[in-house]
């Protein structure tokens, strides 16, 4: 019988903390989900802690692949969930996530659901908060970025497919290229949770840390394919307003001490 959602999690050595996100997935309150791992033909002992966990995944795909989008299509195409997501072997999912992520689909028949976002730290502490803000298509356009984190974000399979899902070409910027041709859809229906649902963990050898330039890179190139409204003002304004909404957790992260995101 297929479970309501599916999450995914991608991982090439990912000893150091995969447990945690295995952890988080196994006190998720609601339980009707189904975990895929696609692991990148890992060397280390990523493999042996993920069919050792108590958190069973109901698929693990372990097989040389070209990079983070090639595994996460390949971990989507095997899905049979109705709603679908992902997170890094990193990161980690309160106990509450799925059972308000489902409830607010099912409720309000969005086809995109999303929350706020916790920064962590290597040791799991919450270091600060970022406040995820629903705006209209529009307002998006004109703020050139989604105002939202992935690790908060939930869709259907019916969007996903329409959108052609990640771009394996990308190395960086496949996940905010998904995101933001949803949200440039002005038939696509958004529904925000206004609680942290995922949690990012800030730590020296993270994906986006490490690669923070070549990130920038790709993602300039990424939003000049994109129908976005070239206006500095309007950038500013919006920018403004997400800067006012995280007034709070913008302050935690100019005064955190530890690694920064």
């Amino acid at each position: 019988m297929k479970k309501i959602i599916s999450v995914v999690v991608p991982v090439y050595n990912g000893e150091a903390y995969i447990k945690d996100t295995l952890d988080s997935l196994r006190r998720q309150t609601f339980r009707d989900f189904e975990l895929i791992v696609v692991d990148g033909a890992s060397t280390d002992n990523t493999l042996q802690i993920v069919q050792s966990h108590p958190q069973a995944a109901d698929l693990v795909i372990s097989e040389k692949d070209e990079g983070m989008y090639d595994a996460l299509r390949k971990g989507m195409a095997a899905a049979g969930g109705r709603y679908l997501c992902y997170i890094n072997a990193d990161d980690r999912l309160l106990p509450y996530t799925l059972e308000k992520v489902v409830r607010k689909f099912e409720k309000g028949g969005y086809d995109l659901v999303f929350g706020d976002v916790n920064y962590i730290s290597e040791t799991g502490a919450v270091a600060y908060t970022y406040k995820g803000v629903n705006l209209g298509w529009k307002a998006i356009s004109h703020l050139r970025r989604v105002p939202f984190a992935q690790q908060s974000a939930f869709w259907t399979r019916e969007i996903y497919e329409r959108a052609g899902g990640f771009d394996k070409s990308m190395k960086y910027s496949a996940d905010s290229k998904f995101l933001l041709s949803i949200c440039l859809n002005p038939a696509v229906k958004k529904g925000y949770i206004p609680a942290p649902l995922g949690e990012y963990r800030m730590h020296g050898g993270s994906f986006s840390i490490s690669v923070t330039d070549k990130m920038i890179s790709e993602h300039h190139r990424m939003t000049a394919s994109l129908p976005l409204t070239n206006s500095k003002l309007g950038r500013y304004f919006y920018e403004m307003v997400t800067k006012l909404v995280n007034a709070r957790g913008i302050y935690r992260k100019m005064t955190y001490k530890g690694t920064k995101f």
